[in-house]
């Protein structure tokens, strides 16, 4: 993709590398939740998404008001839920709001009225976003999607896509409409909040018939000798977290090799630093779950996971709760973080151990 062909007004700019941003100004427009448009995400993302990507901005008196990170993705990409295409089908078939509709209303099947798609906002699973601060207009906004459907058009892609704009960002919702995008209910992102007094706090927020349930959880994997622990990223067992992370996708119907998540692990490794950590089940010396937990701007993001199903069925312990919620809670409450985020799915299994959702929304504009 040239950029430099897309004609644009004098205030707005574009690169194609995440490296020739102007990464401070555009990290200062980020919120706690928007880690994955981070310009340290975007080198990862850029690294590892194999499609050409742009970034655009608007300056007012030489500093960065609004910004949007794009990139193409073809029929071809293997990451499906970055892809709308595919989470438009999906997303009928879950019974979203509004997506059986959208899909009837195509002409033909969505891969082949919608791909290649501009994917505009981030093509991470939540939170799709348009950066701006608070010196940015609905002007500004909806000068960097025309910005963006000019970038679709040299392209050649057959539409734009902004996959999970959440129900609170409204102004940028209101800009799409204006625009003529079309929208579903693509998901419900859920996050928890993290009470100062830590796990005691957090369980008794929940029922009586709820606390015993998971105080003997904790005691189980306390006599299977299943022991959690906080460790840093650092490579060592980058190899069995790939193996763990490839059984977690299987399980969900997605093809996965072994090693196809270790590219991501180094580029975070590399990226984050110390705001990449990990927490570890081990049992019997063998590491049997982990979760990948990032740091921005004082959250924390349940990134990745992975775990030994076997293991799991043979001692009937409850790995996902104890990693991903249990002790990463008193790790939260302990280090003063107020919010923990998990994404999309399972939504009823998040809720159950305290988190909230909203729905976020696919819009779409057919070029």
């Amino acid at each position: 993709m040239d950029v430099t062909t897309v004609p644009l007004p004098d205030d707005v700019r574009v690169v194609r590398h995440a490296a020739a941003l102007p990464r401070a100004e555009w990290d200062a427009l980020t919120r706690p939740s928007d880690v994955f448009l981070s310009s340290r995400w975007l080198d990862v993302a850029e690294a590892t998404a194999g499609v050409p990507m742009a970034y655009v901005w608007v300056e007012r008196g030489g500093r960065v008001v609004a910004g949007l990170a794009t990139a193409v993705a073809g029929a071809s990409v293997p990451w499906l839920l970055g892809r709308p295409d595919h989470v438009l089908t999906r997303s009928a078939a879950a019974g979203l709001p509004h997506a059986a509709e959208f899909l009837a209303d195509l002409p033909k099947e969505p891969t082949e009225v919608l791909m290649p798609s501009l994917v505009a906002g981030g093509r991470h699973l939540g939170n799709t976003r348009v950066l701006y601060g608070a010196e940015a207009s609905a002007d500004d906004l909806d000068t960097l999607l025309a910005a963006a459907e000019g970038l679709a058009r040299t392209a050649g892609a057959a539409s734009v896509a902004l996959l999970h704009v959440d129900e609170s960002d409204r102004e940028l919702r209101s800009v799409l409409a204006g625009r003529g995008y079309g929208f579903y209910v693509s998901g419900r992102y859920s996050s928890l909040r993290v009470p100062a007094g830590g796990f005691s706090e957090y369980l008794a927020g929940f029922s009586r018939k709820r606390r015993v349930s998971i105080a003997a959880e904790r005691r189980k994997l306390a006599e299977e000798g299943c022991r959690v622990t906080v460790e840093p990223f650092d490579g060592r067992d980058f190899a069995r977290f790939a193996s763990l992370e490839a059984e977690l996708m299987r399980k969900y119907g997605m093809e996965w090799r072994d090693d196809q998540s270790l590219p991501t692990y180094m580029q975070i490794r590399e990226r984050f630093g110390e705001d990449a950590f990990t927490l570890v089940a081990r049992a019997d010396g063998v590491i049997r779950g982990f979760a990948l937990i990032l740091r921005h701007s004082g959250h924390w993001y349940a990134r990745q996971s992975g775990f030994d199903y076997a293991y799991q069925r043979r001692k009937r312990v409850p790995l996902y709760f104890e990693v991903l919620y249990y002790r990463l809670v008193e790790e939260a409450a302990a280090a003063g973080v107020t919010t923990i985020y998990y994404g999309h799915g399972s939504e009823e299994t998040k809720r159950s151990r305290g988190c909230v959702a909203t729905d976020q929304f696919c819009h779409v504009l057919r070029l």
